[in-house]
């Protein structure tokens, strides 16, 4: 019986302290459990997140061929009858598309028949000035006769009386004006006729020329790589890919790429609202669905200065360009990735989950609990990241924090 006793006594001690480790880890069960949470301090990074495209930061373009965007042919807009697969792996000199050549060459017959017209007026021209020029030279040979005529009635007139004299004298000059004249009136029309058949003969040379640059044109619609490579192609107005029955113009001449991926990059937009917070060389961590087991990091190296409209944005979005500072062989260009931007980093904070902090008419608040009492206490809130926020004042560390307000408190 002493025995027992003994044994008793001593197990009172290690049952307190079983009782007291009890109560901590139901304690801390509870906290964990959701109904409560103690403040520490961390560290949290404030992130923007966007989703972008990978590239390559050096690519060779691909545009709508040259011949075709001379502005002369007036051939602003042309069908894509035929494209590869994008991604497609190129050699120089492969074929990658064709262009519609019916504009071009309902264009070009026109200026085919146009030319043919000129043609025959500039024959006719010809014919007409050689008809006049040599009606006009008759006139002047027949007027030097006339002259000739004049001149020996007027040495013949010497034998005749002062008034016959006077006469003759004043036909012969009468017949040298009008020889002048007819020299005058044939220099004049020959210059006339020259400044005519001159007009059809650069209209004509001009057509010529334009059915020579339509022809170009015509020949540049089969388009070719100009070098090795992966296709990329390029967007339309709407930002979709470029694919058969499109139309690319010479306002938006770009139709592919071969992207260089020794050096790659993340293209991506940034909504207005977040722009200001992003600055050139922010850190980035770059993650791939395609690649769920890799993660890149990089970053910022360009913030378009202007805004625009893109298709699936409800504001104005800023161009913003991540250089990745690793690349691999499993990074293909379009690739989608998400980019997560560091925009400030917290250390040594108070951080608390999202779900602890509530809202009053005036401020957010947080429900602290001291022993047995509950308070509301104001906070002022940084970043947020995954379910976590930085708390910059009202908090510190070891406070406990309601995950639930009391329901008399709200």
């Amino acid at each position: 019986m002493k025995k027992h006793k003994k044994l008793l006594i001593r197990g009172i001690p290690v049952l307190v302290v079983l009782l007291i480790a009890l109560f901590f880890i139901l304690e801390e069960t509870v906290m964990s459990g959701g109904k409560s949470y103690h403040v520490r301090n961390g560290s949290l990074d404030a992130i923007i997140e966007c989703v972008g495209e990978v590239k390559g930061e050096k690519a060779t373009e691909i545009n709508m061929p040259m011949a075709m965007r001379d502005r002369e042919l007036r051939i602003y807009q042309v069908k894509i009858v035929d494209l590869v697969e994008e991604g497609k792996i190129v050699k120089k000199g492969d074929y990658i598309a064709q262009l519609d050549q019916t504009e071009i060459s309902s264009r070009m017959r026109d200026r085919m028949q146009e030319k043919e017209k000129v043609d025959a007026d500039l024959k006719n021209a010809r014919i007409d000035s050689t008809v006049r020029l040599t009606q006009l030279r008759e006139g002047i040979t027949n007027a030097l006769l006339d002259l000739e005529y004049n001149k020996i009635d007027l040495e013949q007139s010497k034998y005749e009386s002062e008034a016959y004299q006077r006469k003759t004298q004043m036909a012969y000059q009468k017949a040298e004006i009008a020889v002048e004249k007819k020299r005058r009136d044939y220099q004049l029309e020959q210059n006339r006729r020259k400044m005519h058949v001159q007009r059809h003969e650069k209209r004509l040379e001009r057509l010529n020329d334009l059915i020579d640059r339509y022809q170009k044109a015509i020949a540049a619609t089969r388009i070719t790589t100009p070098e090795d490579g992966i296709v990329m192609f390029g967007t339309s107005w709407n930002g979709r890919k470029f694919s058969k029955d499109d139309e690319i113009s010479m306002w938006r001449p770009l139709l592919a790429t071969l992207p260089d991926m020794s050096t790659v990059i993340s293209e991506t937009y940034v909504k207005e609202i977040d722009i200001a917070k992003i600055s050139k060389g922010d850190s980035v961590n770059i993650t791939l669905d395609a690649l769920p087991d890799k993660s890149y990091t990089g970053e910022v190296v360009f913030i378009a200065s202007i805004g625009e409209d893109h298709q699936g944005f409800d504001m104005k979005v800023f161009k913003v360009v991540i250089r990745l500072n690793e690349t691999d062989e499993d990074l293909k260009p379009g690739m989608t990735c998400s980019n997560h931007i560091i925009v400030d980093h917290y250390t040594d904070q108070p951080i608390i989950p999202l779900e602890a902090v509530f809202s009053d008419s005036l401020q957010k608040v947080v429900f602290v609990k001291h022993g047995g009492k509950v308070t509301k206490q104001p906070v002022v809130l940084g970043a947020e990241n995954k379910g976590m926020t930085v708390v910059l004042e009202g908090l510190q560390e070891g406070d406990r924090i309601l995950m639930h307000p009391p329901e008399d408190m709200l």
